[in-house]
């Protein structure tokens, strides 16, 4: 979007809101990130949404085909969310916010029809799941960001707890601690993540607590907002802090694949996050029976494949974090072999 576009719908819209909506819903598709805000109090008009795309690494989701349009339809739960594109530049000459040319629509019947000469902007799941509509740009909805995988931000989906005081404990004590109550004790990857980490904790103080260190094999270690270091005495009681981990790195094994009727077909989920989640498949919301389930993972199971089996299947990954119900899910599209009769 040019800047002196974009400055006129700021001006047209009199006032711009960056207070970003709270995350409703996540997942993976493909090598992208589909991340869907929208708490109903705090909604966003779609250049704003834009703007918080950008700055979260991504970018207001464009879905340039059926499979991702159904995606974005899902991640939403169908309510109406802002979409990447509009005719700004020209009436009736609609473009994704990258420059291209939008090749393939779902637009709701009778849709777009620039009602009174004022709707140059989109959404979908207007009048129908996964349909689009256009809108006047001042509209605030929800908004979905389409974010590659390689830019997620480190902690983004942890919730720390801190404990300090009487609660100091040595490290196996805290450790011990964290996983009776099916978290665990923080743990920094890398050295890099130690600043989104004290960011994250807000620490300010002198004070060192306990965590784990990854980079050195989860040796008795302490930080504060100096550094991370190794504390050789790990009987000392120190704070420490404990680490939920919401839904993550969920891996499907067929995303997109053809089959012909007769086969049998098994598709494997899992992820990871503390406490492990319980991965669950569905199709139209429905619990699928075929489908084996254990620890942090689930198989979808279709055995002598006909017509009726042919379409999406959404991936579950569920945990609670911070007493909050945290979902990730991913999909898979299984449609027909193109050379079947």
């Amino acid at each position: 979007m040019q800047y002196s576009l974009m400055k006129s719908v700021l001006l047209l819209c009199s006032v711009l809101t960056l207070a970003l909506a709270g995350l409703e819903n996540t997942a993976k598709f493909g090598d992208t990130i589909l991340k869907y805000y929208d708490n109903h109090h705090d909604l966003v008009i779609p250049f704003a949404a834009s703007v918080s795309c950008s700055q979260k690494g991504g970018e207001l989701v464009m879905p340039k085909h059926k499979n991702l349009n159904d995606a974005v339809a899902q991640v939403s739960y169908g309510r109406r969310v802002s979409i990447g594109g509009g005719d700004m530049f020209g009436e009736g000459s609609y473009e994704w916010n990258d420059g291209h040319r939008q090749e393939w629509s779902n637009w709701l019947t009778g849709e777009p029809n620039d009602y009174q000469g004022q709707e140059d902007c989109m959404v979908m799941n207007a009048g129908g799941k996964g349909k689009w509509n256009d809108i006047p740009c001042c509209h605030r909805v929800g908004y979905v960001c389409q974010i590659p995988s390689d830019r997620s931000v480190a902690y983004e989906n942890s919730e720390f707890t801190i404990y300090t005081g009487n609660s100091a404990s040595s490290y196996f004590q805290a450790k011990q601690f964290c996983e009776e109550r099916r978290s665990r004790l923080a743990s920094l990857k890398n050295g890099n993540d130690f600043k989104s980490l004290i960011a994250k904790l807000n620490i300010t103080a002198v004070m060192r607590f306990w965590i784990d260190n990854m980079e050195v094999g989860y040796s008795c270690s302490s930080v504060s907002h100096n550094g991370v270091s190794s504390i050789d005495n790990c009987l000392k009681p120190m704070p420490f802090i404990c680490e939920e981990v919401a839904p993550l790195d969920l891996y499907i094994s067929e995303e997109q694949v053809k089959v012909e009727p007769g086969v049998d077909l098994r598709v494997d989920c899992s992820a990871s996050g503390v406490p492990i989640p319980k991965v669950t498949w569905y199709r139209d919301d429905i619990y699928v029976r075929h489908q084996k389930r254990e620890v942090g993972r689930s198989t979808l199971v279709l055995k002598d494949i006909n017509s009726e089996d042919f379409g999406m299947y959404v991936c579950k990954a569920t945990n609670k974090v911070g007493g909050k119900s945290r979902n990730m899910e991913g999909y898979s599209f299984i449609e027909g072999s193109e050379n079947q009769n």
